[in-house]
C-alpha cells in the first residue's frame, strides 16, 4: 500500500515512541503478573476470578472515559490515565496482602482504560483528507509494531533484571515509568481542545447507536474473536510455562521476549496485505488465532512453537482489527466510538479469564483450553459470514468529517 509522504511526521515519530515506553511498562507487568499472584496464594479458580473483576472495572469505565476525552480534550484524558494506571502498577509491585493486590489490580484497570485509545486519536483526528484511508492505516500500524517493540524490550527487561530483581519490584518499576510518561505527556503531543459544545451523554449515547448498527456486525464478532484469542494466551501461556519447566521468573523473561518478537513480526507483516481490506484478512487470520495455543496445551506441538505462532496471529490480525476500526469511526467521537468496541471486547475478555480458570479447575488445563481456542474461531467465522452479508461501508462513519486544516499529522 503506497502512501503519500507526510508534510509532518514529528508527531508520528513521538507518538510511536510514546507507545512503545508505555508498552515496556505494560509487558513488565505482563511477564510476571500471573506469577506474582501464585505466589501470594492465589488458587486458579479465584485468579480468574480477581483478573475477570479487574475486567469488569474496565468495562464500566471505558464509555465514559471515551466521552471524557472526545468532550474535554485526549491529551488531558491520558495523562491522568497514564498517572493512575502507573499508581496501580507500583501499589501491585509493593503490595503484602491480598487485599491490597486486588486493589491495585482495579486502579490499574482504572488508569488503563482511561489511557486507552487517547495517543491514536489525537493522531488520527489531525490526518487531512488527502489519502485518508492510507494514512489512518498507516498510524494504526506503526501504534501496534511500536507497542509490539515495547513489549520485546519488556519482556527482555525482565530477562536480564529477573536475574536480580524479584517479580513484584519489576511490577513497581513498570510503574514508575508510566508515571514519568504522565509527566511527559504534554510536552510530547499538541494540545487537543475538546468539543465544550457537547455532553458527554449525548455523546456516549450517539457513539453507541452507531456501533449497535448493522453495518458494524462484522467488526464487532472480530473484536470479540480477538479478545478471546488474546485474553486466552495471556492467561495461559505462564501456566502451562511452569509446568513445562518449573517457576523462574528469567525463563517468563526469555518466553515473553519471543513471543513478543513473534507479536512484533506479525504487526509488521501485515504491510504485506492489503489494510483497505480488512474485511477480508482480518477474521481470516483471527480464526487460525487459538489453535496453535490449544495445540501446545494437549502437547501436539512444542510448547515454545504454540505460543510463538499464537502471539504473530495475534500482531498479523491486531493490526486488521485496529485498521477496519479507525476508518469506521467518526473524528468527533473517535474515542468513544473505540471505547464502545473496547467494552465489546472487555466483556469477552472478562469472561474468558473467569471461564478458564473455572475450566481448568474443573477439567485441566488442556481442556480449558480448547474450548475457549474454539469460542474464538466461532466468533471469527461468524465475523467473516457477516462481512459477505453486511454491505461494505463507507471508509468513515455517517457524518465523518476529516480535519480540515491538515495534510497529515502535524507537529
Amino acid at each position: 500500500m503506497t502512501v503519500a509522504p507526510l508534510r509532518e511526521n514529528s508527531l508520528l515519530r513521538r507518538f510511536s515512541v510514546f507507545v512503545l515506553a508505555a508498552a515496556v511498562a505494560d509487558f513488565l507487568f505482563g511477564a510476571v503478573f500471573v506469577t506474582v499472584l501464585l505466589e501470594r496464594g492465589v488458587d486458579p479458580w479465584l485468579l480468574g476470578s480477581v483478573l475477570a473483576a479487574a475486567h469488569l472495572v474496565g468495562l464500566v469505565v471505558e464509555a465514559p472515559s471515551g466521552a471524557l476525552g472526545d468532550r474535554y480534550g485526549h491529551r488531558r484524558l491520558m495523562v491522568v490515565g497514564l498517572a493512575l494506571w502507573g499508581a496501580g502498577f507500583a501499589a501491585f509491585g509493593l503490595a503484602d496482602a491480598l487485599a491490597t493486590t486486588a486493589l491495585a489490580l482495579v486502579l490499574w484497570a482504572f488508569g488503563y482504560h482511561l489511557y486507552s485509545g487517547t495517543p491514536t486519536a489525537l493522531v488520527v483526528n489531525r490526518i487531512g483528507s488527502r489519502d485518508r484511508a492510507a494514512r489512518i492505516a498507516r498510524t494504526v500500524r506503526y501504534g501496534q509494531v511500536a507497542r509490539r517493540s515495547g513489549a520485546v524490550l519488556g519482556a527482555a527487561s525482565v530477562m536480564v533484571a529477573g536475574a536480580w530483581l524479584p517479580a513484584d519490584l519489576l511490577v513497581a518499576a513498570g510503574g514508575g515509568l508510566l508515571v514519568l510518561l504522565a509527566a511527559l505527556g504534554p510536552v510530547c503531543f499538541p494540545p487537543s481542545p475538546g468539543q465544550p459544545g457537547r455532553r458527554v451523554l449525548a455523546i456516549v449515547a450517539e457513539s453507541a447507536s452507531l456501533v449497535a448498527g448493522v453495518r458494524f456486525l462484522p467488526l464487532v464478532a472480530l473484536t470479540a474473536s480477538m479478545a478471546v484469542g488474546t485474553a486466552l494466551l495471556v492467561v495461559s501461556w505462564q501456566p502451562m510455562l511452569v509446568a513445562a519447566h518449573g517457576d523462574d521468573v528469567r525463563l517468563n523473561g526469555l518466553m515473553l521476549l519471543v513471543m513478543t518478537a513473534a507479536l512484533t513480526a506479525g504487526a509488521l507483516c501485515a504491510k504485506f496485505l492489503d489494510l483497505r481490506d480488512p474485511r477480508l484478512w482480518g477474521p481470516a487470520c483471527a480464526t487460525l488465532v487459538g489453535a496453535p495455543v490449544a495445540l501446545a496445551a494437549h502437547g501436539s506441538v512444542p510448547l515454545w512453537a504454540g505460543l510463538v505462532a499464537g502471539e504473530f496471529l495475534i500482531g498479523l490480525a491486531g493490526v486488521l482489527t485496529g485498521v477496519w476500526q479507525q476508518t469506521m469511526f467518526t473524528d468527533a467521537n473517535r474515542n468513544t466510538m473505540f471505547s464502545m468496541l473496547s467494552m465489546v471486547a472487555g466483556v469477552f475478555l472478562m469472561a474468558t479469564t473467569l471461564s478458564f480458570g473455572w475450566l481448568w479447575e474443573l477439567f485441566g488445563l488442556p481442556r480449558a483450553t480448547t474450548a475457549l481456542a474454539s469460542v474464538g474461531v466461532l466468533l471469527a467465522v461468524a465475523s467473516a459470514v457477516l462481512a459477505r452479508i453486511v454491505p461494505d461501508p463507507a471508509r468513515h462513519a455517517e457524518g465523518a468529517e476529516p480535519a480540515p486544516e491538515a495534510d497529515g499529522p502535524r507537529g
